[in-house]
């Protein structure tokens, strides 16, 4: 709506009353609108300002309905902890004017936009995603040519089926439970910056994506698991191939997950 990219369909999008979240992009949108009291040249003057406040009410809202896990809302996380509620405050007024305009009766509607990367990921990561040293490249790159075999550069998950959500913080476990993705593997500045995975709705845009290198490995997303619904399974064949991936510690650490959802 806000954006010209949330048009595309291959972006996986969260739809509200009042604005989305692009899941691809990292944008939010809010739209706010106001309509002057009465025919006075001050209650008509205050009506952009009005539609702003309203815009900052909307995309506030926005930002404490999205899951950070399945069973954890940003609003369940931040309602104890005063500082993340005014850093959540703070990204609604840095949000940047998208589009304003006048609809009728000299009402004021406007869209408001921001990012989820950057300062939000890093209130409400949790803590245990922490920061991971970097890899020295002569170690890793002597250790490809050791081993002679296919360089992985990302993974793609394919959920579509499943009827998976997107969450700041997802999590992948095989068949037995053995973690594939999760706090422990990934470096918080990547997590920050980029997001801890990118969502998608289209395997075909993921295998061009950018983000997963030119050789990913892809793994077929069996079904969902926990309580409620808290990890998306692979099976233990996939399990054992990303195990025997040397490379998967740099692309994981590196946040280099696509999640293709319906």
């Amino acid at each position: 709506m806000a954006n010209q990219d949330q048009t595309r369909g291959y972006h996986s999008i969260t739809q509200f009353k009042n604005g989305a979240i692009n899941w691809t992009t990292g944008n939010i949108s809010a739209v706010g609108k106001a309509s002057p009291k009465d025919n006075n040249e001050t209650s008509q003057g205050s009506v952009p300002g009005l539609a702003r406040a309203d815009a900052n009410r909307q995309i506030i809202n926005i930002l404490k309905q999205i899951k950070i896990n399945p069973s954890l809302s940003v609003d369940a996380y931040a309602s104890k902890n005063d500082i993340i509620l005014a850093g959540i405050e703070k990204t609604a007024r840095d949000a940047v004017i998208a589009k304003q305009y006048y609809t009728s009766a000299l009402a004021v509607e406007i869209i408001i936009e921001t990012s989820m990367f950057g300062g939000f990921l890093q209130l409400i990561l949790p803590e245990e995603i922490r920061q991971i040293p970097k890899i020295n490249p002569e170690i890793k790159k002597k250790k490809v040519e050791i081993i002679g075999k296919p360089v992985y550069s990302g993974l793609i998950v394919d959920a579509t089926g499943l009827g998976v959500e997107p969450v700041l913080n997802p999590v992948i476990v095989s068949e037995q439970g053995h973690d594939i993705y999760s706090s422990a593997f990934i470096s918080r500045d990547f997590a920050v910056q980029y997001g801890v995975a990118k969502y998608l709705s289209s395997m075909d845009q993921a295998l061009k994506d950018k983000r997963i290198g030119n050789h990913p490995l892809i793994f077929k997303g069996l079904r969902k698991e926990g309580k409620p619904n808290t990890a998306i399974v692979i099976s233990m064949s996939d399990y054992s191939l990303l195990e025997k991936t040397t490379e998967r510690h740099s692309f994981l650490k590196e946040c280099r997950l696509i999640i293709v959802r319906d």
